[in-house]
């Protein structure tokens, strides 16, 4: 969801919404996201964002909610952005608990107290049966083509973001993370590079961004 911020300020401001010029805005991002989820090739997708709302996704098996409590929310926002006001991203979390509530059915994972490391697993652990049943990507080329998606998304949202936001580091200083494109079935390696460098290199067809050892396949 924040990979396409721009992209989807961009097509409400298209239809008509106002909203100031500083930032991506409030707005309901969800048809949106609904049309682009509609339009990939693989169905088997993996829809990732505080946006996507228990009233968005609907009572559905295939979603799963993130939760901290309010306690740990606020010493995570402190740890990361010290000093700072962090009033929306608690609004935002009280609107997804109230929605929560109303839901039943909805599944969560409590996050307190846990690393990247063991969030990741339960996701996993919680979807397991339905990423095995698939559809997946067939062969690496399909792969490729996922990732390389993926590689020129964040591509495109941090260069948005650099011409529209002052006090940022140009593109040669920038450094995101980015997916090889090796496509192996096993591989999950990821790459720091600058934005302008990774430009550079996903201009040639994939697999073109390799971690260093990586096979073309």
């Amino acid at each position: 969801m924040d990979a396409h911020t721009w992209q989807y300020r961009n097509r409400a401001a298209a239809a008509g919404v106002e909203f100031p010029d500083d930032g991506p805005g409030d707005f309901d991002r969800g048809p949106m996201v609904s049309a682009d989820l509609l339009s990939l090739p693989w169905p088997l997708v993996v829809v990732e964002g505080a946006l996507v709302t228990p009233d968005l996704a609907g009572p559905s098996s295939n979603a799963v909610w993130l939760m901290p409590s309010q306690e740990e929310q606020r010493a995570r926002l402190e740890r990361r952005n010290p000093g700072e006001a962090h009033d929306g991203y608690l609004w935002g979390r009280q609107l997804i608990q109230d929605q929560l509530v109303a839901a039943p059915g909805a599944a969560t994972i409590v996050v307190d107290n846990q690393t990247v490391g063991q969030t990741v697993a339960a996701v996993e652990n919680h979807f397991a049966e339905r990423i095995a049943a698939g559809p997946t990507a067939r062969g690496a080329r399909e792969r490729q083509q996922l990732l390389r998606y993926a590689n020129e998304v964040a591509v495109t949202h941090s260069m948005t973001g650099l011409a529209r936001r002052h006090g940022l580091p140009d593109a040669g200083r920038l450094v995101r993370t980015f997916d090889c494109e090796c496509a192996a079935p096993t591989c999950d390696a990821l790459l720091d590079l600058s934005v302008s460098d990774a430009a550079t290199v996903l201009a040639g067809p994939p697999p073109a961004l390799l971690a260093p050892g990586h096979p073309v396949r």
